[in-house]
């Protein structure tokens, strides 16, 4: 799973191969861990790769060599992208008020900068 990618997943993420070899079951094994420990990372920090993972995700039964590129795809991202500090804005204002504008705009990095 050498090399860097820049995206994590190509245009061909939901084309399936019925012709590709499928995974031993040592594979599948060695395809669906990675694949339950990246939809941990999809839902707490990395929404970035949640549509990779998903697709990952209904694959974990019966994998085949062109899923596990795929997954080597999205783990080339997480790499090339690991210094990146995901940013988050918390803004629920647009509900309460009826001009729907945004009273706090306040970035958050991490959960001890959200306001109180």
């Amino acid at each position: 799973m050498g090399g860097l990618a820049t995206t994590p997943a190509s245009s061909y993420l939901f084309n399936k191969h019925p012709g590709c070899k499928k995974l031993d079951n040592n594979e599948g094994q060695l395809f669906h861990h990675p694949v339950a420990k990246l939809l941990y990372q999809s839902k707490c920090t990395r929404q970035d790769i949640q549509m990779a993972v998903a697709f990952l995700c209904t694959r974990v039964k019966q994998p085949d060599t062109d899923d596990y590129k795929k997954l080597t795809k999205v783990m080339q991202y997480l790499r090339n992208t690991k210094g990146d500090e995901p940013k988050w804005w918390v803004d629920s204002s647009y509900v309460v008020h009826p001009d729907m504008k945004s009273h706090t705009r306040t970035p958050c990095t991490n959960h001890e900068n959200i306001p109180r």
